[in-house]
Parts: structure tokens; sequence; C-alpha cells
């Protein structure tokens, strides 16, 4: 199954492609070469496998590199200020609207400085916004207001979680100026106007929270539902009939066939449902389950209407699953996404057995025909909910770590009533958009109903212990499902009487394919480890600390301080180099600071060093300082002491050039950091450790201050550096903040934020962005952000 091998090893080169980066070349001749060896080896089964998983390797690694943003200064993300700008744009979604705000996603296409000075950009914005006046999708806009980061919460990475969708910026409270009109596409308007008419005939129809929860099932809009009664259906474990499913779909498909087969004949009415499925995909606004449901619904009709023929649902899951991760990666990570495809293969491969296996226990107690009857009931209200909540299970631990008790009880009271919600709702809707008269009678039906599940959820999300706080790590979440596919193993093997009898019976092609699988992806991690022939400089996420990365074009590595905790040096270390990588080619530590050196011991157990480099301040008896030159020592490595006029030649092209320290010490420990100035062709970053104002006016006397390109913003921000004077000498044209989320210093300081905004010099800060990467040849800069 040559399709399958395929898709395994997309999902395997889109997961790849996330933690390495490969050269686009040695994408494209991997991809030939899988391609050409597909075609030779068509007929060769026994070697098509690998050549078409090469093939998906590749395909996939090039396309996740296409969709990653790129933070230049065309981006968006460069103007974040702690001084007002003017953002042009147009607004792109539907408002989501809460009790007192609003937010918009607006497109950005320019931004024009205090100065006056306007750029075109790119990049998407979410603005908070007053819930008045009311703002509509298609508008041109123009925002008033300070552009940042997306802000975090203390339970969840919300920022990742936009830049998963393309959204890095935020304004919040900016002024607003609508300056045009029906700036969308024709479609989207059509789109938007129907959504807008059936939500408020909804409105008239039903009140809420009655009409707020059918209006989050019909048309996947849940903004109204109070915070209490979202909180009961989370409790219960009954969000799940909030969105919108497989079920809306298949009740859509049914009734569009059943209408349009008489009047069109059985294969056009497959194409009307089709139609009107991926219409009203769009009018819910086509998240990851909803496109994931609309996909699976259509090829279902396509083959068995159309074709005539039954498909293999795990493979259709997974074609499904491909295809959406080609249009956009980054759902691959998207937790509808991961939710939805995991109650689908569940309900694929547990339904059954678990209603076979039901029935074979009843069938001892009760005659056939009371089998049948309890059988129908608890298939629909029970066993599909257990069946779906096996692989679900982990997920939901893992993201939002609490486990429904009572779920199971509530879904066998709640989900019986659902199709009747979702068939009188629907035909009030559809009446009600011809005129409200027409739609009461069938919103009256839908409120008893709706009603009754209300009721339900409010009264059993009361029940003591009804929800408990397990929160699961992402190695207990992959642990778990281990241990689900070692019992469906086991299961599906249990009728022979031997291990042996079993093992006889493996395929052992399979296995070696598997292998063979295994080889390659472990080639690609070792060809995307492989030098690029660019500069890579890595500022490095680590919290409240410095650590920077280099790896030079010829694959030196330099890693200059680790921050003060061991166990996020090590983390981003991984996340950046090869698993298998053990030696650094150079370690500067600026100073003795354990933000600064703290994490640097326990690297040196991971990796031997051949040179290190410091600032001569005396190691004290105990700490991470002496921990560290202690640990050089078992190595073997001597500590060469920083002086300034050093240069230190990395390779052809490339060195570093000590400025600071000189013969003179300072009482301020801070004052004797290192400073480094990197240069690379017509590239350089100045690394200015956590030196202050008093050495900043010393390197400006002395006449060793060149201009840089980038600047590395000494002591994270902090007040106490970073002068007027000592900016308008260096006139970078970009700098780095490395400061933690929330830090107890205040890192960055608002004075020197407002001093490198109003020299308009960009400001990329770890405390936003995460790791921070430059990538240079000596002559271009690009810039990324790993979150």
């Amino acid at each position: 199954m040559p399709v399958f091998y395929f898709l395994l090893a997309w999902y395997a080169g889109l997961w790849l492609a996330s933690r390495w980066a490969l050269p686009l070349p040695w994408l494209w001749l991997g991809a030939g070469l899988g391609l050409a060896g597909t075609i030779l080896a068509w007929r060769r089964p026994r070697w098509r496998w690998l050549t078409v998983a090469l093939l998906g390797l590749c395909l996939a690694g090039w396309r996740f590199a296409a969709t990653r943003p790129v933070l230049d200064a065309t981006h968006l993300a460069s103007y974040h200020n702690e001084e007002s700008v003017l953002v042009t744009g147009r607004i792109i979604a539907r408002p989501q609207t809460s009790e007192r705000s609003q937010r918009l996603r607006v497109a950005a296409s320019a931004v024009t400085l205090p100065d006056g000075s306007t750029y075109q950009v790119d990049g998407l914005l979410l603005v908070q916004a007053e819930r008045y006046p009311a703002y509509a999708y298609g508008q041109a806009v123009t925002l008033q207001g300070i552009l940042s980061a997306p802000e975090n919460s203390a339970e969840f990475d919300y920022r990742a979680y936009l830049a998963r969708q393309g959204i890095h910026s935020s304004m919040s409270w900016p002024q607003i100026t609508v300056t045009a009109e029906q700036q969308g596409s024709w479609l989207g308007h059509r789109l938007d106007g129907l959504q807008t008419r059936a939500a408020d005939r909804l409105r008239r129809l039903l009140p809420d929270p009655h009409g707020a929860l059918l209006r989050g099932i019909l048309l996947g809009n849940d903004d109204d539902l109070s915070p209490e009664l979202s909180a009961a259906f989370q409790t219960t474990g009954m969000t799940h009939i909030i969105a919108i499913s497989g079920f809306n779909i298949a009740l859509l498909a049914g009734m569009m066939l059943q209408l349009f087969t008489p009047l069109l004949g059985p294969r056009p009415a497959v194409l009307v449902a089709a139609l009107v499925i991926t219409l009203y995909t769009l009018l819910v606004g086509a998240d990851a389950s909803v496109v994931r449901a609309a996909l699976m619904g259509g090829i279902s009709l396509l083959t068995s209407r159309w074709l005539g023929r039954t498909s293999d649902g795990p493979l259709v899951l997974l074609l499904v699953g491909g295809i959406m991760t080609a249009i956009r990666p980054d759902w691959l990570w998207d937790v509808g996404f991961q939710l939805s495809f995991a109650a689908t293969l569940s309900l694929m491969l547990y339904a059954d057995p678990l209603t076979v296996w039901v029935r074979q226990r009843l069938e001892r107690w009760l005659p056939q025909k009371s089998v049948e009857r309890l059988l129908g009931w608890l298939s629909e209200a029970v066993l599909l909910t257990l069946a779906a909540q096996l692989l679900t299970l982990p997920l939901m631990l893992l993201h939002f770590g609490q486990l429904s008790l009572i779920s199971l009880p509530a879904n066998a009271l709640i989900l019986p009533a659902q199709p009747a919600v979702m068939s009188w709702g629907g035909l009030a809707t559809l009446a009600g958009l011809i005129h409200p008269w027409l739609g009461q009678p069938f919103a009256w039906v839908s409120w008893l109903f709706l009603e009754y599940t209300i009721t339900l959820v409010e009264l059993m999300a009361t029940v003591p212990g009804a929800a408990v706080a397990i929160s699961l790590p992402p190695a207990g979440a992959i642990t778990l499902y281990c241990l689900i596919a070692i019992l469906t193993w086991q299961r599906r093997h249990a009728d022979s009487s031997a291990w042996r009898r079993a093992l006889g019976h493996l395929p052992w092609r399979q296995f070696v394919m598997g292998g063979a699988i295994l080889g390659s992806l472990l080639n690609w991690a070792w060809a995307a480890s492989l030098p690029d022939g660019q500069l890579h400089i890595y500022f490095l996420d680590i919290g409240q600390g410095d650590a920077t990365l280099i790896r030079t074009a010829t694959g030196r590595l330099l890693l200059i301080d680790g921050g003060q905790f061991p166990a996020r040096l090590q983390e981003q270390l991984s996340d950046h180099l090869p698993f298998w990588q053990r030696s650094l080619d150079m370690v500067v530590a600026t100073h003795p600071d354990a933000d600064h050196v703290g994490g640097l011991p326990a690297a040196l157990d991971r990796y031997q060093i051949s040179y290190l480099l410091v600032n001569g301040e005396p190691p004290g008896r105990a700490g991470p300082y002496a921990a560290l030159l202690s640990a050089a020592a078992a190595q073997g490595v001597e500590p060469t002491l920083a002086q300034a006029g050093q240069i230190i030649w990395l390779e052809d092209g490339l060195y570093l050039e000590v400025l600071h320290p000189g013969t003179t010490r300072s009482e301020n420990r801070n004052d004797n950091s290192i400073v480094l100035r990197l240069v690379y062709g017509d590239f350089s970053l100045l690394l200015t450790g956590d030196i202050e104002a008093e050495t900043e006016q010393a390197l400006l006397e002395g006449n060793t201050l060149p201009p840089t390109y980038a600047l590395k913003v000494a002591h994270h921000g902090s007040e106490t550096s970073t002068t007027a004077a000592f900016l308008r000498q260096l006139g970078p044209s970009v700098a780095v903040i490395s400061a933690g989320v929330d830090n107890q210093f205040g890192h960055p300081h608002e004075l020197i934020l407002g001093r490198l905004g109003s020299a308009y010099i960009p400001v990329l800060r770890t405390d936003e962005l995460h790791t921070i990467e430059f990538i240079t040849d000596g002559h271009y800069l690009t810039m990324l952000k790993h979150p």
C-alpha cells in the first residue's frame, strides 16, 4: 500500500521538520530521488515502500519549511514597540464577541511609526477591542495603539496557540477607524451574511441560553454561552456536542441526498451534497475538526454513493489528515485536529469489537429481542462514547489536565436527545430564514430538547467529584498510548494459544520496512545536522538569563553562557542539536552570575568542550561558576582568560573579537562581563553580557566600538545599561533581549524599550518570541522564531 507508507512518512516528515531545519536543496534532491525510485521500483513492492517513504518525508519537510514565517523587516512582528503605531489592515474573520469586548483578526498591510515613516508589511494581528461599536468581516481599518506579542497566562501558552494560526502580534484597546466596507471576497461576504442572518433569527426564535447553545451546535458560534454553562459542559465531559462534528456533516449529507436524489438522480445528488458540505464548512469557520469531518464525509459520499465501493476507514482518515496538513502543516499540532482524529480512529478500531463483547455478555442473561433493544440504546449512548474516549483520554489529560468522572452517565442521558436538537433546530433555522413565523413552531420543539440538555448538564456538574484534576506530561501520554497499542495488539491475537504462534504470524516484511523507515528517519536527522554553509545564531529561550548558541557555516559549535536552569538549557540544546551530538567547540562564560553560568556545569556532563573562555573572576569555593571550572578541568580543558584586543578566528571569514574586559577591573561584577563582537562578512553582532553604563562609556571613550548590525542588549534590558550614546554609536538595525516571562526584575525595563523605540530599532524578545534564530551568509540576514 504505497499511499499508506507515503502518509506515514508525511507525518514523520512534518514532525522532523519542526525539530530540524534541512536546506531546501537537500529536500528537493531527496524528493527527486524518491519520485524517480518510485517510478523505477513500481513493479517491485519489496523496494517501492522505501522510495515512497523518502518522497513523503522530503515533501513534508519542504511544505513545512515553505510555510514558516520569516520575521524580517517586512513582517508586522518586527515592529513590536512600547510606542503607539498606526497599523492599516483588513478584518479577515467574523469578530468573536464576549460580554465586554470583541476580538478582531486583522491582516496588516502597512505600519506607520511615530516619526511618520510608513512601511509595507505582512502579518496577522489579533485586536482586543471594546464590545461596541460592532465590526464586521471585510472592513478596512486603521488601528492606533501599542503593538506587542500576545500575552500568555500561567495555565495556557496562548502565544504558541496563536502562532500556529499565523498570528504573532496583538494590540489591546486601540483607536479603530473604519476606512472602507466590503473589502473581503464575494463568497466570504455571502457566507458571513448568511451566518449573521441565521444567528439573528435564532436569537429571535429562542431565548438564551437555549439559543446560544443551538447557535454553538449548528453554527459553531458559542460566543454567547455564559462562562458558568461552558464550565458545566467541561465538567461533565459534554463539550463535544457543542463542537461541529461528523454528526452534523452526516445529518446534512443525509438531508441533501433524501431531498435531491428523487429530483436529480443519485450521482448529481452526491455532487450537491458535497457542495453543501463544503459551503457549510466555510460557513461555520473551517476549524480543523470541521474540515476533518467534512473531508471524511465527502470522501465517504464519493466512494460509497458515486463509485459504489467501501472505503478503508483508517486509510481514508490518514489521507484526510495528509490533505489538511498539506494545506496547513501547523494543524498537526492543533488540539481540535488531534482530538477529532483520535476520536474517529478510536471509533473505527474499538466500536465494533466493544459492541460484540457486550453482546456476548448480554446474550448469556437476556433473550435475543431484549439484547437487540438494549444494545441499540447502549451503542448510541454509552459504547460509542466509551470507544471514542479510549484514544482521546490521553490527549484530554495532556492538554486540559481534567478527567470527568461523570462523563459516561452524562453521555448516556444527554446524547440521545442531540439528534432531535439538531434536526428541529436545523428546521427552525432554515424556516426562520424565510420568515420568523415559519421557524417558530420548530424552535418550540427544539427548545424542549435544549432545556433537557441544559438542565441535565447543570445538574450533573454539581455532583461532588464530577471532575478531578489530572495533568499528564507528554511522556506520560506517549506511555499511555503505547500501553493501549500493546493491549490492542494482544487482544487481536488472543485466539492464538501461545506467543510463539502469534510470532509465527507476524508480518516480518513490515518489520523490515519499519527498520528501514527508522533508518531513513535517522538519516534525515543526520542530514539535517549537516552544515548548510550559513551562520546560525540561536538566542535560546531559557527563562530569566542568557544563552546563545552559534553554529558556523562549517558546523563548529559555540555556546555563550547557559542561563540558570540546567534542564531548560539541556532542552534547548536538544532542540537545536542532533541527539548524538556530544561535543562543543567553544564555551564562553561572560561572568560568574548564576543566570549566565548556572546551566553550564550540567551541559559539560553531556558535551565535551575544546575551549573555555572566562573573564578571570575568582571562582570562590562553591556555586555554579566553580562547578563549571571543575567540570572543565575534569575534561582536561584549561580556561582561557578573555582580554580586550583578542581575535579568535573560528573559520575563514568568521571571527570573534574581545572588546572587554581590559586590564582594569571594576568592583561591579556585571561591568567585568566579556563583551564580544562576532563578525562574518558584512554581518556583525555585539554580545554585551551584563555590562552597565560605566563600561559602555569606557568602550565609547576607548574608540574601540565600531557600528554593529545586531545588538544583544545588555543585562536583559535593565535600566542600568544601553545608554542613548551607546546606541547612537552602534546604530544597530535590530536588537535582541533575553528575558524570562513575567520575571521578578521587570526586565526589560520600559525605559530601555522606549529608548530603543525612539531610535526605531526593531526589538526581538525571548519572553515574547521564545528562541530567536539569525541565519546569514555574511550579506543577508533571515530571522526566525522557534516556539
